[in-house]
């Protein structure tokens, strides 16, 4: 990702200026330079309170979201999560799917910041689809490119799953491998269907 610096530097600029004008309004050299060492990780876990799910201790989850290069030695494994934009409007009104791409942290003037290279989606449409009761999502393109930004792993609410929305094909190339699934169609679902939070969410 040759533009990791710069939406890190961005990121920060957000970061440290939250009243003020915003990364994109502000020419790149005003943001901060970051000079110390970056850790990366292959996983974030999102733990909360869901007191409608019984099976959990004391309505209690945790659950895992996963960005590595390689899983089992099949591939690369980067999972989709729901990030918090708006919090004043209802489920998932507010909330939009993302792809994780990076997980990884920094120290800034004694600061760490945990954060995600993230690409974004987008949704369609002012209702779920009528046939699947699922949101539809396409990938956040800007230009000829998909939006990617860097997050705090503060506005992440937990793991999604996006499933392809097929257009009428009927099936795949049988050498077809699965860590493609997320670049190879215009459209996917949110899938409802995953848990029980997910289906609190998204109905």
């Amino acid at each position: 990702m040759p533009d990791l610096v710069e939406h890190t530097c961005c990121f920060l600029y957000d970061q440290l200026y939250p009243n003020g004008p915003t990364a994109n309004e502000t020419p790149l050299e005003e943001c901060p330079e970051i000079h110390t060492k970056i850790s990366v990780f292959s996983s974030a876990t999102t733990t909360f309170y869901a007191s409608s799910d019984e099976s959990g201790l004391q309505g209690m989850r945790c659950k895992h979201i996963r960005s590595m290069h390689s899983w089992r030695n099949t591939g690369p494994h980067r999972d989709c999560a729901l990030v918090v934009e708006d919090n004043t409007k209802p489920r998932i009104k507010g909330l939009t799917p993302v792809w994780v791409k990076l997980f990884f942290s920094f120290v800034h003037q004694g600061k760490v910041y945990p954060c995600a290279l993230v690409e974004w989606f987008k949704k369609y449409g002012a209702h779920p689809d009528k046939e699947t009761g699922m949101w539809r999502v396409r990938p956040h393109m800007v230009g000829c490119q998909r939006l990617t930004t860097v997050v705090h792993l503060d506005s992440l609410l937990q793991g999604a799953h996006l499933l392809p929305a097929f257009g009428g094909a009927t099936y795949l190339p049988a050498d077809f491998h699965f860590s493609y699934s997320l670049d190879a169609f215009k459209a996917y679902f949110i899938n409802k269907y995953a848990d029980q939070q997910m289906y609190e969410i998204c109905s």
